[in-house]
């Protein structure tokens, strides 16, 4: 009842806000909704399922934008986004076994100035994250940073408590991103910008000239001392990406190369634990043809990596996913989309080798606003 209660007070003042002409502010979001099947299959135990999913073809979420000048060249902005299920309604869970978050999609508060860039402070996402305002995977993926399927995705940096963000102007070509998280987790345990906390950071730089685009980003979490033992690896986090796209009418290619390492979790490999991690590298690639406001869009991911434990033991692994889409969209603010794909990936469990895969098929519908 309090988060309902709050949720339409802050509404309320956004409206009542912007009536007065005090600063420019705006409700946006998007509602999604899908039918999905999967068929599972190799060495998988698991059933297969066919589900109403929220988030088929992109997360749904509310969110309020505002800002206000303070001078010609400099304004206030800040951002507050909720990223709910629209089959059950229920606000996403971020931090595993603790509540959810009303405001978890971003909450940042910030300046930007024309001469100088931006800057802003709060919850927000990494730069090769697939989501937020300052993601570049958008322009190394035909999906944005990944779709549906086990596999079927970059390596991404997700979201950060208490964090620091910079993106210059444009510098010619070329822009600068450069963000600091002096604790990742709010929950964790222990003091900012203390060893005893999970910390991350990450640098990129985006070329742009005409219809191409390059980007290289590299990201880091620093293991705390307190919650590697549960949530890390015994070496820090780090992941460099390269990749770009260039657009030739009516298509866009897409390609990205990642190297990363300590790594606590991916695909089906886990570390979870001071005595290991995950590394290795992927390529990926794909293709998105437009159709006036639809396009088709395809992508192959493919991941080579090790999972190291301090005994000597190293299991190898990989995982291969392909995937397409089609997006109907009736208006700019419609899409009605159908797609499918097929993923096989390694998985270690109790020190044997296993290989499962997975059929997918959904379609469904997504109302921007």
């Amino acid at each position: 009842m309090f988060r309902k209660s709050l949720l339409c007070s802050i509404i309320l003042a956004s409206a009542a806000a912007a009536s007065v002409q005090a600063a420019d502010i705006k409700i946006y979001g998007r509602v999604d909704t899908g039918l999905v099947y999967h068929n599972y299959g190799g060495d998988s135990t698991r059933d297969d399922t066919f589900t109403l999913d929220s988030g088929a073809n992109t997360p749904t979420r509310i969110g309020l934008e505002g800002f206000e000048d303070i001078s010609d060249t400099t304004k206030v902005n800040f951002r507050l986004e909720s990223r709910f299920t629209i089959d059950t309604g229920a606000f996403n869970t971020f931090s595993a076994g603790h509540p959810s978050r009303m405001f978890g999609g971003q909450s940042t508060v910030g300046l930007i100035n024309e001469n100088w860039g931006e800057i802003s402070f709060g919850r927000v996402a990494g730069i090769a994250s697939s989501t937020g305002p300052y993601d570049l995977q958008w322009l190394m993926d035909a999906y944005g940073g990944g779709t549906m399927g086990t596999g079927n995705a970059p390596v991404n940096s997700g979201r950060h408590d208490n964090t620091i963000t910079y993106r210059s102007p444009w510098l010619g070509p070329v822009q600068f991103t450069a963000q600091y998280s002096l604790k990742s987790d709010g929950y964790d345990e222990g003091e900012e910008s203390t060893s005893d906390v999970n910390r991350f950071y990450d640098l990129a730089a985006h070329y742009n000239v005409g219809q191409l685009h390059l980007v290289a980003v590299y990201e880091s979490v620093v293991w705390g001392h307190n919650q590697q033992i549960s949530n890390g690896a015994n070496k820090d986090r780090k992941v460099a990406t390269f990749g770009g796209s260039y657009r030739f009418e009516p298509a866009t290619v897409y390609f990205q190369m990642q190297y990363f390492e300590g790594l606590n979790g991916l695909d089906a490999f886990t570390a979870n634990d001071k005595t290991s991690n995950i590394k290795g590298y992927g390529i990926y690639g794909g293709t998105e043809f437009w159709y006036g406001l639809s396009s088709w869009k395809s992508m192959i991911y493919w991941k080579d990596y090790e999972l190291e434990r301090e005994t000597g033991k190293s299991y190898d692994g990989d995982s291969l996913g392909i995937t397409t889409k089609f997006v109907y969209r009736p208006s700019k603010t419609v899409d009605l989309y159908v797609g499918g794909g097929y993923s096989r990936w390694d998985r270690e469990d109790g020190g044997n080798m296993y290989t499962d895969s997975d059929f997918n098929l959904y379609t469904g519908v997504t109302k921007y606003f």
